[in-house]
């Protein structure tokens, strides 16, 4: 059976050499550290998704920068390439939305993260 295939972003926000994780209230991975990303819509660039998802999920405005990574994760049902973008910056409060419970800002990846973003995260500081 083919599974569909989605395109995503993930958004690396790095702050006095710390990057922000949101930890997930919803499944997949309800319970685990991720940053701020979703699906990129049909008439969306990924930079348009990438700050819709961080008003979504945040209410912070970014500018985003550029591309420092990607990967494909497949899962049960579906297939997603997903695109890492730098954050250069942020401007509001943060706030969580349904979808997360709490935030942090951390120097390594704590054990119950949904990927290891320090690859990212290299790339971005």
């Amino acid at each position: 059976m083919r599974k569909p295939v989605f395109l995503c972003v993930d958004g690396i926000l790095v702050k006095d050499r710390k990057i922000l994780l949101l930890k997930r209230n919803v499944e997949p991975f309800k319970g685990y550290w991720h940053v701020v990303g979703g699906h990129v819509e049909e008439t969306e660039t990924l930079r348009d998704a990438l700050k819709r998802e961080f008003r979504e999920e945040t209410g912070l405005n970014i500018s985003v920068g550029n591309l420092i990574g990607g990967r494909i994760e497949k899962s049960f049902d579906r297939v997603k390439i997903i695109a890492g973008l730098e954050v250069n910056q942020a401007s509001g409060q943060i706030k969580c939305n349904h979808e997360n419970t709490e935030f942090g800002w951390f120097e390594s990846m704590p054990p119950e993260s949904v990927f290891d973003y320090s690859k990212y995260f290299k790339s971005a500081v």
